[in-house]
């Protein structure tokens, strides 16, 4: 199925994916509060965090680098830092968008 997608569009794909999960960590972060304020010690509200931070940075890794390292591995080295490429260029883009948003509802 992967085979069939540019690799622009895949890129397009992988961080837009991860886009949409930063959009949920950061949901759940707003609303952080809210959830621990219930009388939950400090102690468990850290290691839920330093959970979090573990088990995102994973997510991240696989959504940007998971094709392109089965590519890396078949051996196609052009494709999977073209995709790499293009998932940062995309990454990038998405940057400046929201950066430009920011300045102009201010």
């Amino acid at each position: 199925m992967f085979n069939k997608l540019s690799k622009p569009f895949l890129g397009f794909l992988q961080a837009s994916s991860l886009v949409n999960y930063i959009f949920v960590v950061s949901t759940f972060l707003n609303n952080v509060e809210r959830i621990f304020n219930n009388g939950t010690s400090e102690f468990v509200a850290a290691i839920t965090m330093l959970l979090l931070f573990i088990i995102s940075a994973v997510i991240s890794a696989v959504l940007v680098l998971g094709r392109a390292s089965v590519l890396f591995w078949e051996r196609k080295y052009s494709e999977a830092f073209t995709l790499i490429a293009w998932t940062i260029g995309w990454g990038i883009f998405y940057l400046t968008l929201f950066l430009a948003l920011l300045y102009i509802s201010q």
